[in-house]
């Protein structure tokens, strides 16, 4: 079947669509919500021009930045940086090096191990004339990548007690131990911290010390739980920031031990040739074994040395070092000798001493079973 097109003399009907139309919500309305709303306005019906089918109108997708409100980042910066007044935080020296210490600082891991409600003096020092406005942000902040972008907060545990009582600060986990402290919770990022005035040192002092004191436990669930935290101060005027300073934390029940136990894996990764001892570790050697040793020795050939009448011979030596490895090799050989002219008995009791605890143990369980038979 071929189609072909109709004669000039067809009549052909075309279709006219009727125009668009666009309702009010009035249409819609029932008389009852009429008369409960009669000073509703109602909106007017306008047509719209009939647009050519064969326009496109051009679809621009753009966002004006004077509309799009500004968010600041998730992550806050935690890169160190002193700036123009040379903002810098440090630690005193401590009177107990023991175990038992409510805090203590690394200086090889630049870390601050401290105990749950353990007030920590922290010292700060910055190179600024007025202070007026200045202030000082702590923000505890996740420095693992994986949760980094969360918001750390006590415990449900540690934080009831608070909450009940609808403190505000109830689920801050970073406290300071000041009147003039204040602690705010961002509008966007939901972090919280808190905010100290900066006061100048007093005279005859070069930092301000301020008292810092943390409220939850790093193993604690539903709180840190087991992620390493940062800490991050930040010398504030007006919402900008003149400085930062980054310090790790770990809140912990011991300090000193965990302090100790951090820095000997950091120095065995350093010197991976010194391997660390266990406990169960000896540092002395079998007999048997050092007899074999000496049995190995080849040493270079000399000439034979007449014997003296008087049994006594001198060796001269120039180092003092080499006179006190040879004072130590005459005490070892005077050792060996007298064990290898001991009785063959004695000397398998000093070379084996594991064989005759053996025996021993085998000898009485003998004697019952001849007894028996």
């Amino acid at each position: 079947m071929k189609w072909c097109p109709p004669p000039s003399n067809a009549f052909v009907m075309y279709r006219n669509l009727p125009p668009v139309v666009v309702v009010g919500s009035s249409f819609f309305e029932t008389p009852e919500t009429r008369e409960n709303e009669p000073n509703a306005e109602t909106s007017e019906a306008i047509p719209l021009e009939s647009v050519p089918t064969n326009s496109r109108a051009p679809v621009i997708n753009s966002v004006s930045s004077s509309s799009a409100a500004y968010a600041p980042s998730s992550l806050p910066a935690s890169q160190n940086w002193s700036g123009l007044y040379d903002f810098t935080v440090s630690f005193g020296p401590q009177q107990k090096t023991t175990k038992g210490v409510s805090w203590t600082y690394s200086k090889l891991k630049d870390k601050l191990y401290v105990g749950k409600d353990a007030p920590c003096p922290i010292n700060f020092s910055a190179k600024v004339g007025n202070t007026d406005g200045i202030v000082i942000r702590a923000t505890a902040l996740y420095s693992s990548p994986e949760h980094a972008s969360e918001v750390v907060h006590r415990c449900v545990n540690h934080s009831m007690t608070e909450g009940s009582k609808g403190v505000f600060e109830a689920e801050h986990l970073v406290r300071c131990e000041s009147l003039r402290a204040t602690y705010e919770e961002d509008h966007t990022t939901k972090r919280h911290s808190v905010i100290v005035p900066f006061e100048n040192p007093p005279d005859g002092q070069f930092y301000s010390t301020y008292l810092y004191k943390f409220t939850c436990f790093g193993s604690c669930a539903g709180g840190p739980n087991r992620r390493p935290l940062m800490l991050i101060f930040s010398l504030e005027k007006g919402g900008k920031v003149l400085g930062r300073r980054k310090l790790d934390v770990k809140i912990c029940a011991c300090p000193g031990r965990d302090r100790k136990a951090e820095e000997k894996q950091v120095m065995a990764e350093r010197h991976p040739q010194l391997p660390l001892k266990r406990k169960n570790e000896q540092d002395t050697t079998s007999l048997d074994d050092v007899l074999q040793f000496t049995k190995n020795i080849s040493l270079p050939p000399t000439k034979k040395v007449k014997p003296n009448k008087a049994g006594l011979y001198s060796l001269y030596v120039s180092d003092v070092d080499c006179y006190e490895f040879l004072k130590q090799m005459k005490k070892f050989y005077e050792m060996c000798k007298t064990v290898n002219n001991l009785p063959p008995s004695i000397k398998s009791i000093l070379l084996h001493p594991s064989r005759c605890k053996n025996s021993k143990k085998s000898g009485p369980e003998n004697d019952e079973s001849e007894s028996d038979q």
